[in-house]
């Protein structure tokens, strides 16, 4: 394995902050210096009020007008083209929303003004008066509706403020799937085993502590090793956007203590539309798609395609994974991944209140490549169903009811065939795994007023066994057919209690019940290191969250928020058996649900020229599993080895936050910076032996700092990323420490309506590093740490009709 030297993170950071620091600083002085002499005045829905101001260091004779691009969700749009016209020399100045949807148009002249806005998939706002002072900043906030004729509600995670990821930031990435691209978000970081297929880690939670929703339905990955997390069942082309919501806030789905993630598909929009879509890039990267749509009065419908294939990447020293660890040469000549996905929605409207929608995605992925593990992907197929039933208005103060059925499938089967490993046995592998995992469920909603009520129930069956060669390829039950039922209902609300102070909150109670087959499970392994055999637990328990946010001003707003939810193990994590050669793999039957009590504050600032948001958080977490080395306590038949890796309860804290500056420098260009930060800190488990007090698993500081160039035509990004060295590891566990590494990313483009050519180069400077976060859950790890890709080119070729 190539890493990166000793000494590299020093150098990156010792060349890269003086500058960064200096730039940061010149911002912060034009941004926050020009702002302050400006009182802005608001425009919001169609009403605008100025008030006296003192004088902006523009020139007193000019003006501008700066604001934000909104959904009707209150999620912030990037790439929204803003037209601003003077109402009396009919010259129009254009600009272009950046990053957390701001825009700002200086030096305008005094007078009378339109303002009209649009983006693609949405309706145009228009504005048809605002005044423009000479040395004040008029504020604009632009509310804009989605263009979809079969109207239907949009599926939310909840009331709390969340983060979103856009489609427009999502197709101009450099990344191959949606892992990477929420990897980009503050407060999230990705985890690597392969060139596709990333995890995600929000607030140092990985995925199985993350509810996981495409539109609304649960969705599970099949791999016990988590090859094929949630969101790697998705495609980029089907997406709209991602709505994501950090912490124990989320109580319209079970389970999740560190977060509820919601992948919102896309919808028809009117009329006919459709778009194709060509993605090239480094190591043969190759991304083609194509979707068509119509949506009439009463009927819509829209089909989607795509497929995606790469070579092994290489690092920054030329090498590619393959090499790292033990591929045969049949090995390195494998493309690293080949996934296709065909997608298909269809709507219908029976008179002005009833609302039908279906929808079926199909995914086929063959021969994921995965050098962190020491098994690889033959293939991993998806079937998504879904079907979703509106009544708008059935009584008088119900205005909103839905039904959502949904059936989900992933059958995984993995092997070792392209590894050295392979020729130990009679077959063509010498070791593999078949999984399978289905869910079904649904949900009701109903509004009233100012609350929602809701139902949830689910399914979930996950199953697998594994062949070893060692062991003649007995089948193991690695995962006992586990059946998980869960049933939970939910009240939540929102109320504007003042001009300035507004409340939400709500409660949820649960049931979980979860039975291994008896015939399946491996029994013994559970006795000769826990001492017990149950196959079956039943979990009753509330949550709920409160939350105030207090307005202090138009343009200055704090939120604190109080959040309690527990979360059922994982069906691995109580139920998982596999002997091997050296040390087993083992569940605990008796693991109890983990509960994260938080609290969280934030303050939200947008002036007319900066936009500043922070959130600090701390979660207290009872019960919450962790990894660690148990020695076999009792003599069974067949168990021979005398330890075995399994888990246990712990009481742990963590606590961080995330802060996101962005100030518009002029019309056209935008400087945009964030960092993320959080700690994880256990209580030694005594009777375990157990002393470390570093969580495993918890990425380092990081910081993005951005410079984009958008004058409607064409777009340019200039982006650096640093991440601080990770010292606080878990040595029980065999975590290592990492250094600190920084990139230099650019992109550039053009753009024409609905058109786009976007060309970019990720890892400029080509250097060789790997991030901090492993998956030391992965009972098949091959103990490599995967380099990130060197220098990688990238081409986006979009064409909308």
């Amino acid at each position: 394995m190539r890493a990166v030297p000793a000494d590299g993170g020093v150098l990156v950071w010792s060349q890269v902050i003086p500058r960064l620091s200096w730039v940061v600083w010149l911002v912060l002085q034009f941004g926050l210096g020009s702002t302050s002499a400006v009182l802005a005045g608001s425009v919001e829905d169609g009403r605008q009020d100025v008030s006296p101001g003192e004088m902006s260091i523009e020139s007193s004779a000019r003006g501008s007008v700066s604001g934000s691009v909104l959904n009707t969700l209150g999620t912030r749009l990037p790439g929204a083209l803003v037209v601003i016209t003077s109402l009396e020399s009919g010259t129009t100045t254009e600009v272009v929303s950046g990053e957390r949807g701001v825009f700002h148009a200086g030096r305008l002249a005094q007078g009378k003004y339109s303002l009209r806005a649009e983006s693609r998939g949405f309706k145009e706002f228009a504005l048809p008066l605002i005044e423009v002072f000479p040395g004040r900043d008029t504020a604009v906030v632009v509310h804009m509706d989605p263009l979809v004729r079969v109207e239907e509600q949009v599926t939310v995670i909840g009331v709390a403020h969340s983060n979103s990821l856009e489609a427009v930031e999502i197709r101009e990435s450099m990344v191959p799937d949606l892992g990477e691209a929420l990897g980009g978000m503050p407060g999230v970081w990705k985890i690597r085993r392969a060139g596709i297929a990333a995890d995600s880690a929000v607030r140092g939670f990985q995925g199985r502590n993350v509810t996981v929703l495409i539109d609304g339905q649960r969705v599970y990955g099949a791999c016990p090793n988590s090859m094929d997390p949630s969101v790697f069942h998705v495609d980029f082309a089907e997406v709209e956007r991602v709505d994501l919501l950090k912490g124990p806030f989320d109580i319209r789905s079970q389970g999740g203590i560190g977060g509820a993630l919601n992948v919102v598909t896309r919808n028809p929009v009117d009329g006919f539309s459709g778009g194709a879509n060509l993605a090239i890039g480094s190591f043969r990267f190759f991304n083609p798609a194509l979707d068509l749509s119509y949506a009439g009065d009463s009927i819509s419908v829209l089909g989607g395609f795509s497929f995606r294939s790469a070579d092994p990447y290489r690092d920054g020293s030329g090498v590619p994974f393959t090499d790292a660890v033990d591929y045969t040469e049949e090995g390195r000549r494998q493309d690293a991944f080949e996934v296709g996905t065909f997608w298909g929605k269809a709507g219908f409207r029976l008179g002005e209140r009833h609302r039908f929608k279906l929808s079926y995605a199909r995914q086929e992925a063959d021969n994921v490549l995965y050098p962190y593990l020491k098994m690889d992907a033959e293939y991993d197929n998806t079937n998504r169903i879904g079907l979703r039933y509106e009544l708008g208005r059935p009584v008088e103060r119900l205005d909103r009811f839905s039904v959502q059925l949904y059936y989900t499938e992933v059958n995984h089967w993995m092997t070792d065939r392209f590894r050295t490993t392979s020729a130990i046995g009679q077959r063509d592998y010498g070791m593999g795994t078949m999984a399978d995992t289905r869910a079904v469920g649904g949900r009701v909603e109903a509004g009233l007023d100012s609350w929602t009520f809701g139902f949830e129930a689910y399914g979930r069956f996950w199953g697998a066994f594994t062949e070893l060669a060692m062991m003649q390829y007995r089948p193991q039950f690695s995962i006992p057919d586990v059946s998980t039922s869960g049933f939970g209902a939910f009240a939540e609300y929102r109320e504007q209690l003042s001009e300035k102070l507004t409340l939400s909150g709500g409660l949820r109670v649960d049931r979980v019940e979860m039975q291994a087959d008896s015939n399946r499970a491996n029994t013994a392994l559970y006795r000769a290191y826990h001492g017990r055999e149950d196959l079956s637990q039943t979990n009753q328990y509330p949550s709920g969250n409160l939350r105030l946010e207090y307005r202090l001003a138009d343009q200055l707003e704090f939120g604190i928020g109080f959040g309690s939810v527990s979360q059922v193990p994982e069906p691995s994590e109580r139920y998982f058996a596999l002997k091997r050669m050296d040390t087993d793999w083992v569940g605990n039957p008796g693991l109890q649900p983990t509960r994260n009590n938080a609290v969280e504050a934030s303050v939200h600032v947008h002036r007319p020229r900066v936009l500043i948001e922070f959130a600090g958080f701390h979660y207290w977490l009872g019960d919450y599993v962790i990894l660690y080395d148990q020695q076999r306590l009792s003599m069974e038949a067949g168990v021979l080895n005398q330890m075995a890796r399994t888990y246990t309860n712990a009481v742990a804290r963590m606590h961080g936050a995330e802060a996101r500056l962005v100030v518009p420098l002029d019309d056209r260009l935008l400087f945009a910076a964030d960092l993320s930060y959080v700690r994880g800190v256990l209580e030694p488990v005594a009777e375990k032996q157990l002393a470390s007090t570093n969580m495993a698993e918890v990425p380092p500081l990081r910081s993005r700092l951005g410079l984009r160039f958008d004058n409607r035509h064409f777009f340019g990004l200039f982006e650096g990323v640093i991440s601080a060295a990770q010292s606080n590891v878990n040595a029980e566990l065999g975590e290592e420490k990492t250094p600190s590494w920084g990139i230099v990313n650019l992109q550039g483009g053009f753009r024409h309506g609905s058109h786009r050519v976007t060309l970019g180069v990720q890892n400029l400077l080509n250097h060789t590093y790997f991030e901090h976060l492993s998956y030391q859950r992965d009972p098949f790890r091959s103990g490599l740490r995967v380099n990130e890709p060197g220098r990688r080119f990238f081409v986006n070729l979009t064409v909308g009709f």
